[in-house]
């Protein structure tokens, strides 16, 4: 995870936008898999998915953090995250690459982001190409 004041994300594309998350916190990345839709779920869960046996949630990111009203069917990468035995996956439109970004350039993205997207998206980053949306997958894990 973190070595010398420095942290890796793995990055991906949803849209034009660039996220990241902790390395360590993934666990595997699906193309084009089917996601089978759940009736009556929440609007920001995609459905769920079978990954090497175990059923697992699938969110839309963008339903989540109230940019979208609905879950979006197309999107056709699957990144599958874990915490202390639990597991959730979300939808991505590409993967992009494993950066490794110096605490020191990681901003509070409460100055920027809504209070709801800042529960999911503490800190923001300048990369070189973009700027960089931080996820906290914990707080995926208790979504509600």
């Amino acid at each position: 995870m973190a070595e010398n004041g420095k942290i890796q994300l793995l990055t991906w594309m949803i849209g034009n936008q660039m996220y990241g998350a902790d390395v360590k916190f993934c666990l595997e990345v699906q193309k084009d898999i089917s996601v089978v839709e759940v009736p009556h779920s929440k609007k920001y869960i995609s459905g769920i998915v079978n990954l090497r046996g175990d059923v697992v949630t699938v969110l839309d990111l963008q339903v989540l953090l109230a940019q979208k009203e609905t879950a979006t069917r197309e999107r056709s990468v699957i990144i599958r995250f874990n915490s202390r035995e639990r597991q959730v996956a979300i939808k991505a439109d590409a993967i992009r690459d494993v950066l490794e970004i110096p605490f020191s350039k990681l901003e509070d993205a409460g100055t920027r982001l809504s209070s709801t997207e800042t529960k999911y998206l503490p800190y923001i980053a300048y990369t070189d190409s973009t700027f960089l949306l931080i996820l906290n997958i914990e707080e995926l894990f208790v979504v509600k």
